[in-house]
């Protein structure tokens, strides 16, 4: 930044999702105007409504109404966060692009610290938060889900994920060419920068204003499912692994059938000893075949297939 602290011939975006916040949204939008007068004297604000079931949209047309920087865009129905935000990120133009929420814990004054850190050579730079205004529970499966991230997408522990975050132009370009139906914002940043080049900054975490939190704690399970599914082949892994140890146990299984019959200690049911080592075998084999199967076709699907990603029914740009 010059001595101003206004940003030469650099461009900024603001991505919201919108999802019931109706009540926030005014002053969200003032509050970043405000914000991004001191940092840059173009810039643009995207506000992408996730199908909220309130009066969202009306508000959002409103203030589009009052101010053309401010442009609005609506989902055909509900695809979530990641979703909702990757929208805006393939309408954002900006030079640098910074996404948060809409319920206002993410304070706009703190855009500037995400923008001067950028500035060091970043590619992403995450908001770190040092106190979370959320309930404990959430806190906790916040936590959880952070912890997993980092283990599937081998990420170190000095690395925190947040929803408030500021992207160079160049990530956002490569993040929205990826084609995946089960979007993971961070799971794209990886893939889209390189770990040298992601960071955060330290910023407040403001107490929720109004309504409530939309991240339960089955959304937490959800998006932990699809993370282990859609990132990694954990799953088939230990299958194959558990497949292996039947395959080798019915083996050992069928020898001591058979050697039980040479001994002449066998049961006196005939065919009882050809049925048991044949279904041991056939068993261990099976589960070894469809960890294989399974192994490759996951392969296949990330490589040729890929979903809808969101679906715009209405946007003032």
């Amino acid at each position: 930044m010059n001595e101003a602290g206004i940003l030469n011939n650099k461009m900024v975006s603001v991505v919201i999702p919108v999802f019931n916040s109706e009540k926030t949204l005014a002053e969200l939008t003032d509050r970043i105007k405000n914000e991004l007068s001191t940092i840059s004297s173009d810039y643009e604000i995207i506000l992408v409504d996730d199908c909220s079931l309130d009066n969202s949209w009306k508000v959002l047309q409103q203030i589009h109404k009052e101010d053309k920087r401010i442009k609005i865009i609506q989902l055909q129905k509900n695809f979530g966060q990641h979703n909702a935000t990757l929208c805006g990120l393939n309408h954002a133009k900006g030079d640098y692009i910074i996404t948060l929420d809409d319920d206002l814990q993410h304070p706009p004054e703190e855009i500037h610290k995400l923008i001067d850190k950028i500035q060091e050579g970043y590619s992403v730079v995450y908001g770190q938060f040092k106190i979370k205004h959320h309930h404990w529970l959430e806190n906790f499966f916040s936590a959880r889900f952070q912890s997993l991230l980092r283990y599937i997408l081998e990420i170190p522990d000095k690395i925190s994920f947040t929803g408030f975050v500021v992207y160079t132009s160049d990530v956002v370009k490569n993040m929205v060419s990826i084609k995946t139906s089960y979007v993971n914002l961070h799971a794209l940043v990886m893939k889209s920068a390189p770990l040298a080049k992601i960071t955060n900054v330290e910023v407040k975490h403001n107490p929720r204003m109004t309504g409530r939190s939309n991240y339960t704690i089955r959304k937490y399970l959800s998006h932990s499912f699809k993370l282990i599914i859609n990132n990694s082949g954990l799953p088939l892994f230990f299958l194959g692994i558990f497949g292996i140890l039947i395959s080798i146990l019915s083996f050992c299984v069928g020898i001591f059938i058979i050697v039980n019959y040479l001994t002449g200690h066998t049961s006196e049911v005939m065919g009882w000893n050809s049925l048991m080592i044949t279904i041991t075998f056939m068993g261990g084999m099976i589960l070894l075949s469809i960890a294989i199967i399974g192994e490759y076709l996951r392969r296949i699907l990330t490589e040729v297939s890929y979903g809808q990603q969101y679906l715009i029914s209405e946007m003032e740009l």
